[in-house]
């Protein structure tokens, strides 16, 4: 699966050069010029973000953040449920809870989109083999697009989590995955079930 394409940043680059022999020779073409080179700029720092994002989601699941059953944070992972350089400010992932979570209970999470028309849907798939493998299943899908502002509770069967729905394979911890429907990764974070 694909999560990213380099074709925007490149068109944007073959547009800067042909405006650039066009408009040196006057101060306005100059200043727009520098603008659009610096949005260039801009536009390609986030893309690189996004990829080095993308590619840590894919990383073997490794510490979890604990969570009560009402959600309430008793110890906190830095890398788990961070939000994606794409969505920051428009969509905020709560830690599910509760983590760890028994095999016998529901994990729930909360995912609040705050921005118009910032979220085109929305799948919780759980990496389900290694991180080379990279295969993944879904667990829950919003197809709406976009998604309207407001919260979204995900409610998770904690056999799902395993590779074969069963209680034995759901036991351990879990790389669970957030993407919209053009495959960018919003959040990710670990889970355990016991």
């Amino acid at each position: 699966m694909i999560f990213y394409a380099n074709r925007k940043s490149s068109s944007l680059i073959q547009l800067f050069i042909l405006f650039f022999r066009r408009m040196l020779h006057s101060f306005t073409h100059r200043l727009i010029l520098i603008i659009m080179l610096s949005l260039v700029c801009f536009s390609c720092g986030k893309d690189d973000d996004q990829r080095e994002f993308e590619q840590e989601a894919f990383q073997l699941p490794e510490g979890i953040t604990e969570t009560e059953g009402n959600g309430e944070i008793i110890t906190e992972d830095p890398n788990d449920w961070r939000t994606s350089p794409f969505f920051q400010g428009l969509v905020f992932v709560n830690p599910p809870f509760s983590n760890p979570v028994s095999i016998a209970d529901q994990l729930s999470i909360e995912i609040e989109v705050s921005g118009i028309d910032a979220v085109s849907g929305l799948t919780v798939a759980v990496l389900i083999n290694d991180a080379a493998n990279a295969q993944f299943r879904t667990l829950y899908t919003h197809s709406q697009n976009p998604l309207p502002p407001g919260l979204t509770t995900v409610p998770i069967n904690p056999i799902e989590l395993g590779r074969f729905n069963s209680p034995e394979s759901a036991r351990g911890i879990h790389r669970l995955i957030i993407y919209d429907n053009r495959e960018n990764i919003i959040s990710y974070g670990d889970v355990r079930v016991e």
